[in-house]
């Protein structure tokens, strides 16, 4: 079998803040389940759970989130909600980060090679280092939503310093289609139609306002840059990421 025999012909979602009580995704286990049945009509079959991790969210420690991941897959199960979920974190930058990861305190995407990164969305600092010292553990970093930094946005450049130093980018689905204004939009765009984007997530906390929906930014993607690019960017990537493949 192939690698590309293992993965879902769905859409699928590596960032996404889907478990309850942990951070600023749904509260409860009602709003939870409402998610889950929204990921799966908008043609979601994977979702990597992500929530907050680091900064103002220290105590979603790994062994918390994967105990909660357990216990929301057995209510899908038995709500017959057939969503695939896998353990993962949207980890803050700071200076303790790798300190951090070699004592068990950060979760990876399906406890794999990938870890989503998160900067502030006001600034940006140089992230050479951390993502050097990172691939000597083995671990690829993935940046998320650098198209809604505003330092980003001023110099656009920056995000080329952290692609050479080998880090992935994920941008978030509302602003290919809008959600986050023109301005971000624009951003997006440009970023898609010069390759600087690797894969396409929802950054979903409800079921309104970020809702768990890949579909309406495959479209768009699928306008600027055919289908088949779509496809690799809400799909085949996220789920190469998931299985830990290069």
């Amino acid at each position: 079998m192939t690698q590309e025999e293992h993965l879902p012909p769905g859409f699928v979602d590596i960032h996404c803040h889907l478990l309850p009580g942990l951070d600023d995704g749904p509260s409860n286990w009602e709003q939870t389940l409402a998610m889950a049945q929204a990921a799966v009509e908008n043609g979601l079959e994977w979702v990597v759970a992500t929530p907050h991790q680091r900064g103002r969210h220290a105590e979603n420690t790994p062994e918390l989130i994967r105990a909660i991941l357990d216990q929301t897959q057995r209510h899908l199960e038995d709500r017959q909600v057939p969503l695939r979920l896998f353990p993962g974190a949207d980890v803050r930058i700071d200076e303790t980060l790798v300190d951090g990861f070699r004592n068990g305190e950060v979760q990876t995407i399906a406890d794999g090679r990938y870890l989503l990164l998160e900067l502030p969305h006001d600034v940006y600092f140089p992230l050479d280092g951390l993502l050097r010292d990172l691939r000597h553990l083995g671990i690829t970093g993935i940046l998320t939503h650098p198209e809604r930094n505003h330092a980003i946005i001023r110099r656009p450049d920056l995000l080329e310093d952290v692609i050479r130093a080998g880090a992935l980018v994920q941008i978030t689905a509302g602003s290919i289609t809008g959600s986050f204004g023109a301005v971000v939009r624009r951003f997006s765009e440009e970023l898609l139609l010069s390759g600087k984007v690797h894969v396409v997530a929802t950054d979903a906390h409800g079921c309104h306002g970020r809702p768990p929906n890949l579909g309406d930014a495959h479209r768009q993607i699928a306008r600027l840059l055919g289908r088949e690019s779509a496809d690799i960017l809400c799909r085949r990537n996220p789920a190469r990421i998931v299985l830990g493949l290069s």
